[in-house]
């Protein structure tokens, strides 16, 4: 998967703009069965089903340079690690980029799709990224057995209205995991991140393609891309004098570990 959409807000928000929305335009035209259903499941791959509506703003600059005395961080990002079982009845497979899932039932479902999906059908390790006070909290390392087939990370922080300072941390933190799975995924295994975007001061920051950028010195290969919907989500805005859309998508970033540990490649074009 060579992620074109993520390319182009690069090349935006490098030339000065802000990402005012990132809006995930769905394609209903994906065939899902028959064919492209048996096929998706043998070579395990998903038909390319999203595309993306970038909005850009260019900022308003103040007159004068204002300086702010800020108080020094104090919270780390650590990786906390669980057991991930499929759950019982699991009957198909999702064969497009865009996954809907049950809003009652979307921790469970995804959970189910990934682990059939990338796992084998095995227990797989879950990682969830979350917040803590550094002077309460000792940073522990990840460690794990090798050849683990499937390393599932999740991220719940990024549903506490992090800082700039706990991206930072966290995108530090995702770099890490993807220079651990290098070393301890067997070959044809799988690092899947559940990810976000997040709205900081009214502009968006587009984690997704962090991660791409910060994971892209790692022996991992970008394999998918998948955007995630809460079927039957409300939006909690009220009246119309809101400025920005409510946000209702995730990601998922699937990572394979290739055979014999091949070097990552970087490309210019979209497939």
């Amino acid at each position: 998967m060579v992620p074109l959409g993520f390319k182009l807000i690069d090349v935006f928000l490098k030339a000065g703009f802000e990402l005012r929305e990132l809006v995930i335009k769905r394609q209903h035209n994906c065939k899902t069965t028959g064919f492209w259903y048996t096929n998706s499941v043998k070579y395990n791959f998903l038909l390319l089903a999203h595309e993306y509506l970038p909005i850009f703003q260019k900022p308003v600059l103040p007159a004068l340079p204002i300086v702010k005395e800020t108080a020094t961080p104090s919270r780390l990002v650590l990786p906390k690690k669980a057991r991930l079982r499929k759950t019982p009845h699991f009957k198909d497979f999702e064969t497009t980029t865009v996954w809907v899932l049950p809003e009652d039932r979307f921790d469970e479902q995804l959970n189910s799709n990934v682990v059939a999906r990338y796992g084998e059908g095995k227990d797989a390790s879950t990682i969830a990224f979350m917040t803590a006070d550094s002077d309460r909290t000792t940073k522990k390392g990840l460690s794990s057995p090798k050849n683990k087939h499937l390393l599932f990370a999740k991220s719940p922080l990024l549903k506490t209205e992090p800082s700039r300072y706990d991206i930072h941390q966290y995108l530090k933190a995702i770099a890490e995991l993807a220079d651990f799975a290098s070393s301890t995924l067997q070959p044809g295994g799988f690092l899947v991140i559940q990810t976000e975007d997040v709205r900081i001061d009214n502009y968006l920051e587009p984690l997704a393609k962090r991660i791409v950028e910060v994971t892209a010195t790692s022996n991992l290969w970008l394999k998918e891309i998948v955007a995630l919907v809460r079927n039957g989500h409300t939006s909690d805005k009220q009246n119309e004098t809101v400025t920005y859309l409510d946000k209702i998508h995730e990601y998922l970033l699937v990572y394979e570990q290739i055979q014999g540990g091949s070097t990552h490649i970087s490309t210019n074009g979209d497939s």
